[in-house]
């Protein structure tokens, strides 16, 4: 009966890790303590890069639970974190794929304007 009222619960972000073991060991922490959770990797996952134990996981609890968790793992509330956070800084990743896309992009055109010149 528990787990069906959990499901109509409302799901949060925790917080996020670099990759997915310390993903992991944030979640085991968690269910020691009773606090169902969920890790979810944030770019893709096992199929699409082969593995995603380098890929950056958050982790998901209930909204009930989150003040819980936060003092479990000895993060900072969520306000306070979003104010120290700043605007948020693009990613490294981001970056190149835009720069892989405007190379990309160049050399399409370059190949059509010399196809069509001929």
């Amino acid at each position: 009966m528990a787990a069906g009222r959990n499901r109509s619960r409302k799901q949060v972000r925790l917080t996020g890790f670099d990759n997915e073991p310390m993903a992991r060991l944030a979640e085991q922490r968690l269910r020691e303590e009773g606090i169902p959770c969920m890790t979810r990797s944030l770019r893709g996952g096992p199929g699409l890069w082969g593995s995603s134990f380098n890929l950056p996981h958050e982790i998901l609890v209930y909204e009930s639970d989150e003040m819980r968790a936060r003092d479990l793992l000895g993060l900072a509330p969520l306000e306070i974190s979003e104010r120290e956070a700043g605007a948020p800084e693009r990613r490294p990743l981001d970056r190149w794929l835009l720069f892989t896309g405007v190379l990309l992009a160049l050399v399409v055109l370059a190949l059509a304007l010399q196809t069509w010149g001929r």
